[in-house]
């Protein structure tokens, strides 16, 4: 091979790479290792080059839907490259000159402890054979791997194990779970790591930041997800331990407890067949069959001549299958639940209901058009049980509970807080239940709750403006942070009526509140239009 043509191509490439370090000292200005966050050595821990078409592009990030790269230059010396000589003679050096790289920046943030690098190459001249060659490289810093570990655990005694402190913000919870289920970085066995996320649990129940605590569980299966796909898949069945398919089984469990999806729920039901199946766990068939057998048999079974039910509190599903279309199977149907939920069954949960009536849903726009969500809706056909869903109602609506029936992440502005689909067809049914949906908005998260904002235009569409209506619908806008414009109600506050009623209801507000409740009705021109 060319020597001339081989430094070429390694000068253009660290030319590139010289670019990229540059690009992150503007992102991360005076920053310092662990001056953000006391867990945070660096940023980087992959790096992706592809050489390709006489162009090398740069990735720092290992994730599949990233198509476009950090970075893109021109070489075109690499169209007259060989794939055997770019593995044999550039490949090393490449791999020589970066490794000198990673640890001159031991003492910066650029780099993490440890970093992956991949180095890919499509040759242009070969056209009847493997045309790609793929080079990966893993390379660690082993005394700022022992200082990070050290300062870990530092902050799990402190954070955790002590309760002197707390998580700082969002950002810091996803670099502690990274870190703490980094098997590389702590060390720690798979018994232990379940029994630390149940110390972490209880600590954040009992500190009340459902936030964080939010972040923390999302964040646990983000990584356990990860280490089930990158490390316990990969290894040979006879040689996984017990402790492994433990927390395979933990991570699944983990997953359909906290999970707010319902693909979530089948992959997380895939990985305990496959961990009965293939690896013939006990524990997952116990879970699949019967839930964790934390409730009594008379609690997850009922059967009579006119319905069926049955739950799984492992899964967060609850099957009814109706017979015969009476309201006293139906009034069944919701005692089992309201049983269930007061006695620990998970409160965010999905119906699978079979029935012979008419596929019917709330005349809502937007709703997710659910078997739970077709559940509720056939019970209000039955005047009769209205006080008994509004019984379930109270008792199934908690902060930060959610009905698992939205498919993807794509409808996560759909997800709607347990009880809603019974609040929503009693409150538009009759004003008796006006104090329910008061109940219910309390109960709402402003920032990720999202699909009541349909349920106010079905209620503004159903009530008008009255002194006993308008009150709610406010409080409404209030609740979540929705990005409609109610120009329903505007058009009814143009008579001067109800414009003087919104005008009084508004004195109960402060001058931000008002502010959000005028731009809901009229948008940007609410100043001009409340004058």
């Amino acid at each position: 091979m060319d020597n001339t043509l081989k430094e070429k191509v390694i000068n253009t490439t660290f030319k590139g790479l010289d670019k990229v370090i540059e690009n992150e000292y503007k992102h991360h200005p005076n920053e310092k290792p662990y001056s953000c966050s006391a867990i945070q050595e660096g940023y980087n821990d992959y790096l992706r080059i592809v050489f390709k078409k006489g162009e090398i592009n740069y990735f720092r990030h290992n994730f599949n839907w990233i198509s476009r790269s950090d970075l893109k230059i021109v070489c075109e010396e690499l169209n007259k490259i060989k794939k055997d000589d770019f593995a044999k003679e550039i490949v090393p050096e490449i791999k020589s000159r970066f490794e000198e790289i990673f640890f001159r920046y031991k003492d910066s943030f650029l780099f993490r402890y440890k970093i992956l690098l991949t180095l890919e190459f499509v040759d242009k001249q070969d056209l009847l054979g493997d045309r790609t060659y793929k080079y990966e490289c893993y390379i660690e810093n082993k005394e700022r791997k022992e200082e990070l570990k050290f300062k870990m655990n530092k902050y799990i005694k402190e954070i955790f194990l002590e309760e002197n402190k707390l998580i700082k913000d969002h950002r810091e919870c996803y670099i502690f779970c990274r870190n703490f289920l980094d098997f590389n970085l702590m060390g720690y066995s798979e018994k232990y790591i379940i029994e630390l996320i149940e110390k972490i649990l209880q600590v954040m129940n009992s500190a009340k930041n459902r936030e964080i605590e939010s972040d923390f569980k999302y964040n646990t299966i983000l990584f356990l997800e990860e280490w089930t796909k990158n490390t316990f898949l990969k290894l040979e069945s006879k040689k996984v331990t017990e402790e492994q398919i433990d927390l395979y089984i933990y991570k699944a469990l983990f997953q359909l407890k906290y999970s707010k999806y319902k693909d979530d729920t089948k992959y997380a039901y895939e990985d305990l067949k496959n961990a009965m199946n293939k690896y013939h766990s006990q524990k997952a068939k116990q879970y699949l069959e019967k839930g964790t057998g934390t409730l009594i048999d008379e609690l997850v079974y009922y059967k009579d001549e006119n319905l069926e039910c049955k739950a799984n509190d492992v899964l967060a599903i609850i099957n009814i299958k109706i017979d015969n279309e009476i309201a006293k199977s139906y009034e069944k149907a919701l005692n089992f639940i309201i049983n269930l939920l007061n006695k620990g069954f998970p409160c965010s949960y999905s119906v699978e209901f079979s029935s012979k009536s008419k596929k019917e849903f709330l005349n809502i726009e937007e709703l997710v058009k659910s078997s739970t969500h077709r559940f509720f809706r056939r019970i209000l056909d039955f005047p009769e049980l209205y006080n008994k869903l509004e019984i379930y109602a109270k008792t199934a609506m908690k902060k930060f509970e959610f009905y698992r029936d939205i498919e993807d992440e794509d409808d996560e502005d759909k997800r709607a807080l347990s009880g809603s689909y019974a609040v929503f067809g009693l409150a538009l049914y009759d004003e008796k239940y006006f104090p329910l949906l008061e109940e219910y908005y309390l109960k709402l998260n402003d920032k990720y709750q999202l699909v009541h904002q349909y349920f106010i235009k079905a209620f503004i569409d159903r009530y008008g403006v009255n002194q006993k209506s308008l009150p709610l619908i406010p409080k409404g806008f209030l609740s979540g942070q929705f990005d409609i414009i109610f120009r329903n109600l505007a058009e009814l506050v143009k008579n001067e009526k109800n414009k003087k009623l919104l005008i009084k209801e508004l004195e109960n507000y402060s001058e931000n509140e008002k502010e959000i409740i005028l731009y809901s009705i009229w948008g940007e021109k609410w100043k001009e239009m409340i004058n």
